[in-house]
């Protein structure tokens, strides 16, 4: 068994100051080009467990059996009930409590204002390698800001992500992971009046689920998506006609309850990384390559979104052109467009258009493989409408449209950055967190 040292993808969910394919978090860009998973489709965890080692209003032994809900409904996702995901959840021994003084001994980072030599700040994945994979419950922000800076407590709501990643007979896999969980947020005492302070970036307990059913769809490894940006903007803007539309692995903190029930999206995502059995012969798979204006340089970056032509908000599911690759983590410079949209009905008809990730989306929120997001190139939704007759198929034509998709973009910019080693892809560095 080889151990490498890769950079950690801690992933943040953000509290929306302003009126945003959940795919994987971890690709091996030094080998396969593929996602990475759980060894063995294993989950592992270790919940902090001391007597006051509480979450917010939470309890410990509330706060752990809410990891034990939440985990298991990532396990039970199913597709229009025809597919499962296949991956076991392994609940280790607690970590009793921690603390400022002795995160150290449970936790990798660097913190903000050291320069952490010889590691990848501010995280590195497997610096630790205690065998464990710690949630942590930070129930009034201190460890929070110690590990993201003074007054992070106040807009992140929490972060998680693999931590260490190993090769295993030759794959690359998650073997720890590692999570901080904000109970700033519901630290409010029961009955509270509106004007106690407490309440200045408080948000209700079933709010606060659908933040830790996100950051534990980190920990098993999924990535952010844009799926439904414009409901997510109508909902920022005092519009929650689409709210539903939201997708659990959005990078900003919407509506809790809403992003606490997996949308389409987060399911052909976690069925994708994790696939059952019957996953690949009972839906269709719709392929393609996104290339610049002149048809032949593939372009990587693209978001390309299919939704069912009859159902466009609620079945709807993407791809990142180019975020299965091999080489050297740039941003957006290998000439990649190539995208792979699983989860599709036979039968039903699909409508397939292209976007730009949005510009806020970057560091603890960003999607991969770019960071900063591609821009020089035009949103559109293609002619015509794909379909497939029967599961288990690959669409790579539809019946008026193509998958060969010709963006509006003229030039490549091809800049690259050193090499992550370990063969993971690092443009979500912070790993991530929900800020308002």
């Amino acid at each position: 068994m080889t151990r490498l040292r890769m950079t950690a993808l801690l992933l943040m969910l953000f509290l929306p100051t302003l009126a945003w394919s959940a795919g994987p978090i971890l690709v091996d860009t030094d080998g396969t080009g593929l996602p990475i998973f759980w060894e063995g489709r294993v989950v592992h965890y270790n919940a902090e467990s001391g007597a006051d080692s509480g979450l917010g209003r939470f309890t410990n032994a509330e706060a752990v059996q809410l990891i034990r809900d939440l985990l298991a409904q990532w396990q039970e996702v199913t597709i229009n009930g025809r597919a499962t995901v296949s991956f076991e959840v392994s609940e280790g021994s607690g970590l009793g409590n921690v603390d400022e003084n002795n995160i150290n001994n449970f936790f990798s980072y660097c913190p903000p204002d050291q320069n952490c030599p010889g590691e990848d700040a501010p995280f590195v994945i497997g610096s630790a390698r205690t065998g464990q994979s710690p949630i942590i419950f930070d129930s009034d922000g201190s460890i929070t800001d110690l590990i993201e800076g003074n007054g992070a407590k106040d807009s992140i709501l929490g972060f998680a992500g693999p931590r260490v990643v190993e090769s295993v007979d030759g794959q690359m896999v998650i073997t720890e992971g590692q999570a901080v969980l904000n109970g700033y947020f519901i630290d409010c005492a029961e009955g509270a009046s509106a004007t106690d302070p407490c309440q200045d970036t408080e948000v209700s307990l079933a709010e606060y689920e659908g933040v830790i059913f996100h950051e534990m769809g980190h920990f098993i490894g999924l990535d952010h998506t844009q799926v439904n940006l414009a409901s997510a903007l109508k909902s920022l803007n005092g519009d929650d006609s689409e709210v539903d539309a939201i997708p659990t692995m959005f990078p900003l903190f919407v509506d809790g309850v809403a992003q606490g029930t997996p949308h389409y999206d987060d399911k052909v995502a976690v069925s994708t990384l994790y696939p059952a059995v019957v996953y690949s012969s009972q839906f269709c798979t719709l392929s393609g390559t996104v290339y610049e204006a002149d048809g032949s340089t593939e372009l990587q970056g693209v978001n390309v979104v299919a939704a069912r032509s009859d159902n466009t908000l609620e079945e709807a599911t993407s791809f990142v052109s180019g975020s299965y690759y091999t080489g050297t983590v740039g941003a957006c410079g290998h000439l990649v467009g190539d995208f792979s949209i699983g989860g599709l009905i036979p039968g039903a008809s699909y409508q397939l258009s292209i976007e730009r990730l949005s510009q806020a989306f970057t560091g603890g929120s960003s999607i991969e493989p770019c960071d900063p997001p591609l821009t020089g190139f035009t949103a559109k939704t293609l002619d015509g409408l794909f379909s497939c007759s029967s599961a288990g198929t690959t669409i790579t034509a539809g019946t008026v449209a193509t998958t060969e998709i010709v963006t509006s973009k003229t030039s490549t910019t091809s800049t690259t950055t050193g090499s992550a080693g370990g063969g993971s892809s690092s443009s979500s560095a912070r790993g991530c967190s929900l800020i308002p």
